[in-house]
């Protein structure tokens, strides 16, 4: 028995050594695939690619675009297609599956990208801003080709983390240049005395900045300042009023208004409206029904205010010049 077994052994070895005669050509292999699947011997999956010489399934392409995109972090389908050999109507349908079943990959015009190549960005980006205190956010969109609210969206969540900086007006600040300018912005407002259009104190410092730091300081908006403004107002480090977002008016002057009003309606019993114009306020009757609201014995008249009192004694002048005619 063990004879006939080692016999048939040597037979199968020399069969497999042996050379065939026969040899199918790439047509015959073609046409045989194409028969096994009609008659759904093989999967109906099978691709074959471009140069037509070579097969591949679609689980193996899936598996061959997800190492690639591990190994590239950010490619296009069409190199994707270039690198694999297939159509890239088949590289399409297979990206949409990966994207979808991978939330640290997203699809953006064409392109494939990770989580992990959108780190390595921020962290040059921060670099980079390290370096020069500022960055546009429209400048870098355009060196990694992608949009600025793309940019946006994938820096917003990696500030304080990966990229030390501030993001305002479509600017990248570092801490320190923030904390620099909110102290020019805080000691600007507390020298203003007067009403003043913040507009020509924002062009103001940001000629400063370019006198400072050369080129550097040559991108800072109003817009940033203005937000640096409304920050110190809401936590208390510069008091006064802002009308229409630009129109600032510091605590200092509004006290110096009142007091004015104080003292001349005191002494009078009465302000006219032109005084309050000639202090600036723009709608006197409606300023002093605002600030006087609580006393009960003044009034408003058409030109003036008035204590009741004096508009008693007004009327019966009047009533008594009328009796007397």
């Amino acid at each position: 028995m063990d004879s006939e077994l080692a016999e048939l052994q040597r037979q199968f070895q020399a069969a497999q050594e042996a050379k065939s005669s026969v040899r199918l050509s790439e047509r015959n292999v073609v046409e045989l695939v194409n028969t096994l699947q009609q008659l759904e011997l093989l999967d109906s999956d099978l691709l074959h690619t471009v140069s037509g010489k070579e097969y591949i399934t679609q689980d193996c392409l899936r598996t061959e675009m997800e190492a690639e995109i591990g190994r590239l972090g950010r490619v296009s389908l069409i190199e994707l297609a270039d690198i694999l050999g297939v159509d890239l109507y088949h590289v399409e349908r297979q990206a949409e599956y990966i994207v979808a079943k991978n939330a640290e990959l997203m699809l953006v015009q064409g392109e494939i990208l990770s989580i992990v190549y959108w780190d390595s960005v921020a962290e040059e980006i921060n670099e980079r801003l390290q370096e020069s205190s500022q960055i546009s956010l429209a400048a870098l969109a355009a060196q990694l080709h992608v949009s600025s609210d793309l940019l946006t969206s994938i820096l917003e969540p990696r500030l304080g983390t990966i990229v030390q900086g501030k993001l305002e007006g479509g600017q990248l600040y570092t801490p320190s240049y923030v904390s620099r300018i909110r102290a020019m912005v805080r000691g600007a407002a507390r020298g203003i005395m007067v009403p003043t259009n913040l507009s020509s104190v924002w062009s103001s410092l940001h000629q400063l900045l370019q006198e400072m730091d050369g080129a550097t300081g040559g991108s800072t908006e109003g817009n940033f300042f203005q937000a640096l403004l409304n920050s110190l107002i809401k936590e208390g480090e510069v008091l006064g009023s802002l009308r229409s977002g630009i129109s600032w008016t510091p605590a200092v002057f509004a006290l110096a208004q009142r007091e004015s009003v104080e003292s001349f309606f005191s002494q009078n019993s009465f302000v006219g409206y032109d005084v309050l114009n000639k202090l600036a306020i723009p709608q006197p009757k409606q300023y002093l029904q605002k600030v006087y609201l609580w006393r009960q014995s003044s009034c408003t008249l058409q030109w003036l205010a008035c204590w009741m009192l004096l508009q008693r004694m007004l009327l019966n002048m009047v009533d008594g010049k009328g009796h007397n005619m």
